[in-house]
C-alpha cells in the first residue's frame, strides 16, 4: 500500500507542475473564440506591449525586449482625413486586439491632400494623438506613420520633434518618416535612394534628440520596392555623426501587382544584413479608387500565399491595408460601422471578414515566443 501511495503522490505531482508550468516555445492563443462568422465577447489576454517589451533591431531581425526574435502583424488605419476615421479611438482598438488578434496598428497620417497635414495640421496632430494614446491605453504597438508621397523634411522635422518628444518614452511607439516616394518607373524615381538617405538621416536624428531607440522605419525609392539600393549603401550614421541603430527600411507590396521581382530585391537586401518591414501591404492590386462592385481591382490569393510564406519564412513584420469604410477592395467596413469596435458580421466586407479571420489564424498558430 506505501508503493502505491507514494506512486500516486508523485504521480499528483507531476501532473500539477505540467499545469503549472507549460512548455511554449511560442505564446500560444488558446483565448480565441472559434473562427466563425458570429463575432462574440473580446476575451482580455495579455497586450503585445506586454509579452515582448521594448523592440529592438538585430541584424535583418525584430527582436522583443528580452532578445527573442519577433514577427509582429498588424492592420493599417487609412487617411486619417478619410473614410474609416472614426476608428481612431481606444473602443475600436480593444475590439482589433481581443477579437481580431492584431498586435499593432499603423496611423496613417495624410499630408498632401486637401484636408490632410499641410491644409490642416492641428486637425491631423489631434488624430494623431489620438490613436498614439489609444494604443499606448490598450497596449498596442503604434507606428506613427508620415503618410506623405512627396518630400517635406522641415514639415515631417517639426512633427516628429513634437512625436518623439511627447511619446518616445513609450515602448510601443515606432516611427514611419516617409511613407511611399513615388514615381513614374523603376528608371524615373521622384526621389533616389541618395536622396532618401539624406532625408533620412535629417529625421533620424531630429527624433534622436528625444527617443534614444525606439525604432525608426526609413524609406526605399519607388513606392518602397527598391529595398536592394538602400541594401548597396545602408546608412551608418545620422545628420550629427551620430552611428545609427534601430533602423529598418520600408518595403510595400500588393500581391495584384507586385510579384517575385520585388520579392528578389527584398531577398537580396536581407541577404545584405538590411533589416525590413512591410508597413503597408495587400492581397489586391493597384488600382485603387475603384468601387468593390467594379472588381477593376481583385484579390489575388496565390500571390498574396507567395508573400505571406516569404514573410513567415522571414520573419518579416507586416500591415495590412486597410481599416476603412471606403468602397473599395481593400477596405474592412461597410459605411456605418460602430466607430468604437462593437462591429457585427454585416459591418465587415469579404476582405474585413478575411483579414479578421486571418489575424485570428495567426494567433491560433501561436504567435512569437514571449518574455514571459
Amino acid at each position: 500500500m506505501d508503493k502505491i501511495k507514494t506512486v500516486f503522490i508523485y504521480v499528483s505531482i507531476v501532473l500539477l507542475m505540467l499545469a503549472v508550468f507549460p512548455s511554449c516555445k511560442k505564446y500560444k492563443g488558446g483565448n480565441a473564440k472559434p473562427l466563425a462568422e458570429k463575432i462574440d465577447e473580446p476575451v482580455a489576454v495579455s497586450t503585445p506591449v506586454e509579452l515582448y517589451g521594448k523592440l529592438h533591431i538585430d541584424g535583418t531581425r525584430l527582436m522583443s525586449e528580452c532578445g527573442k526574435p519577433v514577427q509582429l502583424a498588424g492592420m493599417s488605419l487609412f487617411w486619417h482625413h478619410w473614410g474609416g476615421k472614426e476608428f481612431w479611438n481606444a473602443g475600436a482598438f480593444e475590439t482589433l486586439r481581443d477579437d481580431w488578434k492584431v498586435q499593432y496598428i499603423r496611423g496613417a497620417m495624410g499630408i498632401e491632400l486637401e484636408g490632410c497635414y499641410i491644409d490642416d495640421p492641428q486637425t491631423a496632430v489631434d488624430i494623431m494623438r489620438s490613436g498614439v494614446e489609444a494604443a499606448i491605453e490598450k497596449g498596442l504597438y503604434f507606428i506613427i506613420d508620415w503618410h506623405a508621397h512627396d518630400a517635406h523634411p522641415k514639415l515631417a522635422k517639426e512633427f516628429f520633434q513634437k512625436m518623439a518628444q511627447d511619446y518616445g518614452a513609450y515602448p510601443n511607439i515606432i516611427y514611419e518618416i516617409f511613407n511611399e516616394p513615388t514615381g513614374e518607373s523603376l528608371e524615373e524615381v521622384d526621389e533616389t535612394w541618395e536622396e532618401l538617405r539624406e532625408y533620412s538621416k535629417e529625421l533620424i536624428a531630429t527624433i534622436r534628440a528625444h527617443d534614444p531607440d525606439n525604432i525608426i522605419i526609413v524609406p526605399t525609392p519607388f513606392w518602397d520596392q527598391l529595398t536592394n539600393q538602400a541594401a548597396d549603401d545602408p546608412i551608418l550614421i545620422d545628420a550629427e555623426g551620430n552611428a545609427v541603430s534601430n533602423i529598418a527600411y520600408t518595403l510595400h507590396f500588393y500581391a495584384g501587382r507586385h510579384k517575385e521581382e520585388v520579392r528578389k530585391n527584398a531577398t537580396y537586401a536581407l541577404s545584405k544584413g538590411l533589416p525590413l518591414w512591410v508597413t503597408e501591404c495587400g492581397r489586391v492590386g493597384v488600382n485603387f479608387g475603384k468601387p468593390r462592385s467594379a472588381n477593376a481591382n481583385p484579390v489575388d490569393s496565390l500571390s498574396w500565399k507567395s508573400w505571406e510564406k516569404w514573410l513567415n519564412k522571414n520573419q518579416i513584420s507586416y500591415s495590412k491595408w486597410s481599416l476603412s469604410t471606403k468602397d473599395e477592395m481593400s477596405s474592412s467596413f461597410h459605411p456605418g460601422a460602430d466607430p468604437t469596435g462593437n462591429w457585427t458580421p454585416k459591418d465587415l466586407t469579404a476582405e474585413g471578414r478575411w483579414n479578421r479571420n486571418h489575424f485570428r489564424q495567426r494567433y491560433e498558430n501561436g504567435w512569437s515566443e514571449s518574455c514571459d
